[in-house]
């Protein structure tokens, strides 16, 4: 483990030598606006919480090793809240002027941001794969190592701009650092101290590498960022809120068109049955969720606002299927026909998000809420509210993750898809009787995801592939069942928050 450590440390002097860390410290821009930067780092650092809980934490720790990486994680998920305290106090809301649109699709799927949320999944990955703690240590040691670099670089600009505002900034400022200093150096001494064989040497140190390769990019990133941020004097987003959708009539391409549809339909091998069957029992039940009768229920509630009510809570779910898609579910270099068809039917999932943005703009939402950038940020990322979207969600990468099997991920996705069905059902009822009185077009909403597929280039061998024809073993059959039920369980646990919060007082400001 010396070995690693010394290369860590090697890395970390290397990425302190970047730019960005002296333009930080001693830059030109003056300190009132030195951190306008930070809207870039959001999505690492609201997302680093959950990290730490979900991917990093060991639920039943085993051994020493195990129980140091759990307390080291029960630190680290609470900075996030220091992230938001600063962004107030340096007027980051009133300087950015964001909607709460704006911040969503800043946070979600902004081009700015992409590779940022692409290195989080890559993390996120990297702890899937490695429950060796060893492993996962050399993980979370270079992050600390760049923590390190990072708020060493900020404490001094923070603590000279507290002098001339008497305000304290806990994020950026002296007090984080000396958090990042205190609260594994116990724990460093234990992992120091163990023995790696050369095959888990090997595999830690190409992490390492891969890590501060990984914190290159993104250094290079937040300088030009930041050095732009001050040359332009206004934080650029390059995802603002989209035009409100035309008015004139679209083709509409009605439910389940598509990629999805026509596997539904396909011929299921003796072998898959088993799988097929527990799909539609789960669907039956799925549908009979009380959720579904408030939607249903002709009760003299405005369909309109029992809409606003539910794009309130499902945001992270519409929004962040597209990263699932892309930087999970999709296989960066797909190696048969087989991964090509996973990528083609992603490729199409991920554009629902749009529509999702446009509905939330039609339905009025940013003038109701009336939330700044970081309001949007705590409820969405840091508040009790989406807990349970954001650890369902970390499953679902998880098992992405965990089984790359083509036919194992094609059920995940067969299973994210077919748990929708009796939520689109109901939300594009409501949403077409709002479109036959109103002058509004509800695409996401009233189920018209097919619009927004983009044109794929021909591919005959993988759009011939029938998935659930192919051959699936009896461990892989326990594996889709698995995966189904836990998607299931999960989502019906959000049905009943959706529920709680729609039939709530604290939903009317939607």
């Amino acid at each position: 483990m010396k070995h690693v450590i010394e290369l860590i440390e090697q890395k970390k002097r290397e990425i302190a030598a970047h730019p960005f860390y002296r333009w930080m410290a001693n830059g030109p821009t003056p300190l009132e606006t030195r951190f306008d930067f930070a809207p870039l780092l959001a999505n690492f650092i609201m997302a680093f919480s959950d990290m730490n809980r979900w991917f990093m934490r060991y639920p039943a720790p085993a051994g020493a090793l195990e129980r140091a990486i759990n307390r080291h994680t029960r630190e680290d998920e609470t900075h996030s809240r220091l992230f938001l305290e600063d962004w107030r106090k340096l007027g980051l809301d009133r300087r950015l002027g964001w909607s709460a649109s704006d911040m969503i699709g800043w946070y979600y799927a902004g081009a700015e941001t992409d590779v940022f949320r692409e290195y989080g999944m890559e993390i996120m990955q990297m702890c899937t794969l490695n429950e060796d703690p060893l492993v996962r240590f050399a993980v979370m040691q270079s992050i600390e190592a760049w923590g390190h670099v990072f708020f060493t670089a900020s404490s001094g600009a923070a603590d000279a701009l507290t002098q001339r505002s008497g305000v304290e900034y806990r994020y950026f400022g002296p007090y984080h650092l000396r958090r990042e200093l205190g609260h594994l150096l116990f724990e460093n001494q234990l992992f120091e101290q163990a023995e790696l064989d050369e095959g888990r040497r090997a595999r830690a140190s190409a992490l390492v590498r891969r890590l501060f390769d990984m914190i290159l990019v993104e250094s290079d990133r937040l300088l030009r960022y930041a050095e732009r941020v001050a040359r332009d004097d206004e934080p650029p987003s390059t995802l603002r809120s989209p035009a409100a959708p035309p008015r004139a009539p679209r083709p509409d391409p009605g439910p389940s068109a598509g990629t999805a549809g026509r596997r539904r339909s396909e011929r299921v091998a003796p072998e898959q049955a088993p799988v097929q069957q527990v799909l539609e029992q789960r669907k039956r039940a799925s549908a009979e969720h009380p959720l579904f009768a408030w939607m249903r229920a002709r009760d003299g509630q405005d369909p309109e606002e029992k809409l606003r009510r539910i794009a309130l809570f499902w945001t992270p779910d519409c929004m962040g299927y597209r990263d699932l898609n892309v930087h999970a579910l999709a296989y960066r270099r797909p190696a048969d026909r087989l991964e090509r068809a996973i990528n083609r039917w992603a490729l199409d999932l991920q554009s629902h998000h749009e529509l999702y943005l446009r509905d939330w703009i039609e339905l009025d939402m940013d003038r109701r809420l009336g939330w700044s950038a970081s309001d949007t940020l705590e409820f969405y990322c840091a508040s009790k509210h989406s807990e349970a979207q954001r650890r369902n969600m970390s499953s679902f990468v998880k098992l992405a993750f965990a089984y790359p099997e083509p036919v194992l991920r094609f059920w995940l996705m067969e299973a994210l898809e077919a748990s929708g069905e009796a939520f689109f059902e109901n939300t594009r009822a409501l949403a077409r009787r709002v479109e036959a009185e109103r002058p509004l077009r509800l695409d996401y909403l009233a189920d018209r995801h097919a619009l927004s597929h983009p044109a794929l280039e021909p591919d005959d061998e993988a759009d011939a592939v029938a998935f659930k024809a192919e051959a699936l073993g009896e461990n892989g059959r326990e594996v889709a069942v698995g995966m189904i039920n836990t998607v299931f369980d999960c989502l019906e646990v959000q049905f009943s928050l959706s529920l709680e919060l729609s039939e709530s007082k604290a939903a009317s400001t939607a």
